[in-house]
């Protein structure tokens, strides 16, 4: 489902991440770019590149990505895609799933190899670093 981030709410929101979002959106938008409208099979096929992924698409498109540590969805924007993750919070004694922009991007195996990262360095296995992040998209493009 090509969907709208509420890019004005980033942008006046008071959070220095929410700014760093609506930042890069706002670039992106500028530069006219435009996400590659995939189909369900075309999105699989991409993703059979990260084996330590699960990627399913849900009904309306929304991609739901499954890492060793966390669960993430991805949103279509037709400008970019966003990225939520999935975080628990505790609402009167109970644990609730609660998703929360992490970024936008324009390519859908960069957005798999930072989840891949992200996964490594939360689990003190490796390091954020967008080199490694850009390799990982480039093999996964060459396997695509």
């Amino acid at each position: 489902m090509r969907d709208i981030l509420n890019l004005q709410a980033l942008k006046h929101s008071k959070s220095r991440k929410h700014q760093t979002i609506y930042e890069k959106a706002h670039r992106l938008l500028q530069k006219g770019w435009e996400t590659v409208e995939l189909s369900e099979s075309q999105i699989l096929e991409i993703a059979s590149a990260f084996p330590q992924l699960s990627v399913k698409v849900a009904i309306g498109g929304d991609i739901i990505i499954k890492s060793k540590k966390d669960t993430w969805v991805l949103r279509d924007e037709v400008r970019f895609y966003t990225l939520y993750h999935k975080s628990f919070t505790i609402e009167r004694g109970r644990m609730k799933d609660r998703y929360h922009v992490q970024d936008v991007f324009y390519d859908l195996e960069f957005v798999l190899a930072s989840v891949i990262s992200h996964d490594e360095y939360k689990l003190g296995t490796g390091k954020l670093n967008m080199r490694k992040v850009q390799e990982l998209a480039d093999q996964g493009q060459v396997c695509s």
